[in-house]
């Protein structure tokens, strides 16, 4: 058994679980601070803006891990279910999180 096959096989929705508590955090930060009053350019607000920015990073990210997770390597049972896990955990971010871009924030 390869261990880093082992430990890519969760990295992919340990990256996703990190980007939730970040846009979660922030998004009560923001709210608290009244950033959602904040306009910096049109209708965007500074809450929208942190708020897409974590969301992106993480989208990169993720299609950075699972870009790794599918690299060359020994072929393995285990290898194809973390590129599977890793690709569905960067599917689950793009579906979940997507909305940052048009939602309410804090009301």
């Amino acid at each position: 058994m390869n261990g880093r096959a082992l430990l890519m096989l969760g990295a992919g929705f340990t990256l996703w679980a990190v980007v939730f508590v970040a846009l979660y955090a922030m998004l009560s930060v923001g709210c608290r601070l009244g950033w959602d009053h904040v306009e910096l350019a049109g209708s965007v607000t500074l809450q929208r803006a942190q708020l897409i920015a974590i969301f992106l990073v993480g989208l990169v990210a993720s299609l950075a891990l699972t870009m790794v997770v599918s690299g060359p390597g020994q072929a393995s049972t285990l290898r194809s279910a973390a590129r599977w896990s890793t690709l569905a955990a960067t599917v689950a971010l793009l579906l979940v999180f997507a909305p940052v871009f048009a939602l309410s924030t804090c009301y």
